[in-house]
């Protein structure tokens, strides 16, 4: 799939986002204090895989009309979630 280099920006920002909010989390960063505590240096090394699939073209129809697709949202059932969604939530230990 060719994916556009503004999309790839986005991707990378993501990426950048996800690792300053977990350097911010209040508790990784008392757990952190732990371990140092213990005489040990800490080192984050975080790998993440961030997948894209391209929407339907009703979807993308429903553009909100800045250009931008509209976030997407789980919501719902989560039995309806897909595979991937539930793989993704629980790398961050977040339970359905």
């Amino acid at each position: 799939m060719d994916i556009p280099d503004d999309l790839k920006a986005i991707v990378d920002r993501l990426g950048e986002a996800m690792v300053q909010a977990l350097a911010r989390d209040p508790e990784t960063r008392a757990l952190a204090r732990k371990v140092q505590a213990w005489g040990f240096d800490v080192a984050l090394v975080m790998e993440a895989t961030i997948a894209l699939q391209r929407r339907d073209a009703e979807a993308l129809e429903a553009e909100d009309g800045d250009g931008e697709p509209p976030l997407p949202s789980l919501g719902g059932d989560p039995a309806q979630w897909s595979e991937e969604d539930k793989a993704f939530l629980r790398t961050f230990r977040i339970s359905m």
